[in-house]
């Protein structure tokens, strides 16, 4: 099969059976496919090597790696977008599997929600009717344009489909970078997180007791940074030998807010550069030149209003409240239609507040928090308390937003067992 019969394969399956790991990239994967990302894309990756696993007796050798090691560095490293998203969404599923073998599976771990997440990150970007869903919204909510009555522009209905076809490129290159800034972000978490899960595996396979000594070492090897990564195995690590169900459910919650907290804090810059940073200064001297256009057009007097309003500063004016507007829709379009996560059960809108699982709102184990560092931690996150209520981010660049959310999604489907399927 050619690479591009099997990319059309992966683009008409919803899902797609686990494939053997690469070892390493392959030589020119960016000849491989195309470089614009297709239906089953998305990314992660993480910064520095994996540590070596924590060995108490220094004069002990080093293991030689297991067979099935995920090979995280060469996974990052893929140049194609669709075949590393690929490797990174069976990367997380390999690396879930294996926390499994330390945690069960009646609580699903960090990574069982990156597989889900991965997966579906380049899924919801790529859909090819989003630009035109855009421009209709646009066109049908003339919101965006209410400061054109300052400056001599009323005439609102005329002006919509001009500037919207004015933008329909931009919108569309937006949209683009949006795609990029997501395979950044997933390429980045990849690299710096995949790495401690690998390495907690490791050094903990086969323990059949808490080891307090050995758990110390262990987390020595966490860097200034990586606060929250460290306190989150600690808690992976009590969990593994926890016997009763309550506790290791909330143990198992708090490692994965923690780890989710590190992750958030760490794509700041990458949701930013989706959601925000390109947008005004593509969308302004475009709205510009088009009030111009028909500021200019306009008969006499009227034209000589607008060329008065345009020397005192106003359309400049009108032209940035447009713009703020014009990108805050964008944002909450974005949000609202692009960012979702798929899980076995469907995906998830962002936008929407977390609707209740297959165990209601919360797991038997997680409806009521006994833990008191637990709830301090929900405490800074969760704006409505024991409720799904409220959950929803309507602007996905604040994170806040994104937090709020999280721990809700974590803890409502953390004893989902579909969670563990291959996606």
């Amino acid at each position: 099969m050619s690479a591009i019969q099997d990319l059309t394969r992966r683009r008409q399956q919803p899902v797609f059976a686990p494939e053997p790991l690469p070892k390493k990239a392959p030589a020119k994967a960016e000849e491989a496919a195309p470089k614009r990302l297709l239906r089953d894309e998305s990314r992660f990756e993480s910064r520095s090597p994996a540590k070596a696993p924590v060995e108490l007796n220094p004069t002990v050798p080093a293991k030689a790696p297991t067979p099935g090691r995920v090979d995280i560095e060469g996974i990052a490293n893929i140049k194609d977008p669709v075949a590393r998203n690929h490797a990174i969404t069976q990367g997380y599923y390999e690396l879930s599997n294996q926390m499994a073998g330390l945690l069960g599976k009646e609580n699903a771990n960090w990574a069982t929600f990156g597989v889900w997440a991965s997966k579906q990150a380049g899924v919801s970007i790529r859909q090819e009717d989003l630009p035109k869903a855009f421009m209709d919204q646009l066109k049908g909510d003339n919101k965006w344009l209410g400061a054109l009555t300052n400056i001599g522009l009323g005439a609102i209905n005329p002006l919509a489909p001009a500037l919207t076809e004015a933008l329909k490129i931009p919108i569309r290159d937006a949209l683009n970078r949006v795609s990029d800034a997501i395979a950044d972000g997933n390429q980045k978490l990849f690299r710096d997180i995949a790495p401690e899960f690998q390495r907690f595996t490791e050094t903990f396979k086969g323990d059949t007791k808490y080891d307090a000594a050995k758990v110390e070492k262990y987390l020595e090897g966490f860097p200034p940074g990586k606060e929250n990564l460290k306190a989150a195995f600690s808690d992976y690590a009590k969990a593994m030998f926890e016997q009763d169900p309550n506790k290791k459910a909330e143990l198992m919650l708090s490692a994965n807010d923690r780890v989710g907290v590190h992750e958030q804090s760490l794509i700041q810059g990458e949701v930013e550069r989706a959601l925000n940073a390109p947008l005004k200064e593509t969308f302004a001297p475009i709205v510009k030149a088009t009030l111009d256009a028909a500021g200019n057009a306009l008969p006499f007097p009227a034209n000589l209003a607008y060329k008065g309003a345009k020397a005192a500063g106003l359309v400049d004016k009108a032209v940035d409240s447009v713009v703020d507007s014009l990108t805050g829709q964008f944002r909450q379009f974005a949000t609202e239609h692009m960012m979702k996560i798929g899980l076995p059960e469907g995906s998830l809108s962002l936008g929407d507040d977390v609707r209740p699982g297959a165990q209601g709102d919360f797991p038997e184990h997680l409806r009521t928090i006994e833990s008191g560092e637990l709830n301090k931690l929900l405490s800074q996150y969760d704006k409505t308390p024991n409720s799904l209520k409220g959950s929803s981010a309507n602007d996905w660049s604040q994170f806040d937003q994104r937090m709020n959310y999280i721990v809700d999604l974590f803890r409502s489907r953390q004893g989902d067992p579909r969670l563990f399927d291959a996606p």
